[in-house]
């Protein structure tokens, strides 16, 4: 077991994740008086954010290359760790949809949401009736307050099947590898904002387009792709005198008096607050013994699991007029992929050897498993869609395949009262311990980053309200007779 220097505070964070480095940068920036300690299982930091060399590239993420600029901690976190200067744009925001062929994203949508007739009309994905349908949604009833419904059901109900499943399931179901219908309302915060709005959701994505019209571009990445981020990142809290230690597995946390022990299975790590950033179903056996309650509660969190297979073709298999940057296919269309980036389309930097085109193609979601196959069956299912959709015969010189096994958390209807009541429990029954990741409060880089620096800051206060009730105490005993 460590020991503890006299007077000093000491936070162990378990999980070197986004989130993780995110609330140890914020730490030692912030609060000098803190010794940071970074605990984790792999031999890596950056846990869902990871790249490697493929192709002849030094660097090819597999799995998220961009964050949204639109949420500034991503940014913020970048500036602070020395990366401001070194981030880039997609060179295309051209995207398609695949229903039975490729569409493009009709115009003027927000995740798919039309904020115009026009969005409705112009393009062929919906058929005549579900254009009438979607049409009537500006002279549907007003909601009232915000909805504990899935997001399905939401959209739905507005607008109709077709704008669900043709628009809006393909784009938030690519990002958060979900099924809509299953899905919070809460989850996505642009279209949860909309929802709570008291006009109708096409006036409110219409107001929400204008006020965006000259914002800049919507995404972003350092130059070396996303784990250039958590790589620089791991060194800004090195840099500052925080422990980083990989390969540092967490078995549980076990209260010492007013005081935590973090059990490991090379050492115990004794600590004034910790803060778990773990996914919330792989926490619930570190919390079991200080919290029943939150470990039976985090245990019935539930995770998607998806396959990122990357594929290198010969720039002369790919055809001029395929400029977009990707696709999504819709729900009912879905065999295996359910989204393809053209990388090289999407990234001007990003070529292959001989300026080989690199393709990143995303198979399974929540409620379709694609991990269980092996990495042959996988290419081979990839390929087959992909030459389906895009009616070509791509024949790839180069493949990876990358499985991302619970890595998705599921937002389930009535996740944000869930949340809550989770916070509620754990600060009952260790007030030292505080969770925070992509399972709870957002998901997405800048939606981590900022609920990291959101437990930090949580952490710092409770310390310092401690610190203040023992001086106090210490105060009153010294005053005695």
């Amino acid at each position: 077991m460590t020991t503890r220097r006299a007077g000093e505070r000491h936070v162990v964070i378990i999980g070197a994740g986004i989130t993780g480095l995110a609330a140890a940068a914020h730490l030692v920036q912030h609060e000098p008086t803190i010794s940071v300690t970074v605990l984790e299982q792999s031999e890596r930091v950056g846990g869902v954010i990871h790249a490697s060399p493929f192709a002849g590239l030094d660097s090819v993420d597999e799995s998220a290359d961009a964050f949204l600029v639109r949420s500034p901690s991503a940014l913020e976190l970048t500036s602070l760790v020395g990366l401001g200067n070194d981030l880039v744009h997609p060179a295309t925001g051209e995207a398609y949809i695949w229903h039975d062929e490729l569409h493009d994203i009709p115009v003027n949508t927000v995740l798919g949401v039309p904020a115009s007739f026009g969005s409705i009309w112009s393009t062929p994905l919906f058929s005549p009736r579900a254009k009438v349908r979607a049409s009537l949604e500006p002279l549907l009833p007003r909601r009232r307050g915000r909805t504990s419904a899935s997001l399905g059901g939401a959209i739905r109900a507005r607008f109709g099947n077709e704008v669900l499943e043709r628009v809006v399931d393909p784009l938030v179901g690519g990002i958060y590898a979900t099924d809509t219908d299953s899905f919070s309302v809460h989850g996505m915060p642009q279209l949860d904002e909309l929802l709570a709005g008291r006009r109708s959701l096409m006036s409110g994505a219409r107001e929400m387009l204008a006020t965006r019209r000259e914002s800049g571009p919507v995404f972003a990445a350092p130059r070396a792709g996303m784990s250039a981020l958590v790589s620089s990142t791991a060194d800004f809290v090195r840099s500052r005198g925080a422990s980083l230690l990989t390969n540092s597995r967490v078995n549980s946390i076990r209260r010492d008096g007013d005081r935590y022990v973090v059990v490991g299975d090379a050492n115990d790590v004794v600590a004034d607050a910790t803060i778990v950033t773990s996914p919330a179903k792989h926490s619930a056996p570190i919390l079991n013994a200080l919290s029943g309650d939150a470990a039976a509660m985090l245990e019935q969190r539930e995770h998607a699991s998806i396959v990122m297979v990357t594929l290198a073709v010969s720039r002369a298999q790919w055809p001029e007029w395929l400029n977009g940057s990707g696709y999504l296919v819709t729900k009912p269309r879905q065999t295996a992929i359910t989204a393809a980036s053209f990388a090289s389309n999407k990234w001007a930097h990003l070529r292959g050897a001989d300026g080989a085109m690199i393709l990143r193609i995303s198979l399974g979601r929540d409620g379709m498993p694609m991990h269980h196959h092996d990495d042959e069956t996988l290419v081979k299912l990839a390929l087959a869609d992909l030459n389906w959709h895009l009616d070509l015969d791509l024949q790839p010189h180069a493949h990876r395949v990358t499985r991302w096994i619970d890595s998705f958390p599921q937002y389930r209807p009535g996740h944000e009262a869930h949340v809550s009541q989770l916070d509620q429990v754990l600060a009952n029954d260790a007030p030292g311990v505080v969770l925070a990741g992509a399972s709870y409060r957002g998901i997405g880089i800048p939606a981590c980053v900022a609920d990291g620096r959101r437990a930090a800051r949580v952490i710092a206060e409770r310390l310092d309200r401690k610190s203040t009730r023992l001086n106090s105490s210490h105060s009153s005993v010294s005053r005695m007779p």
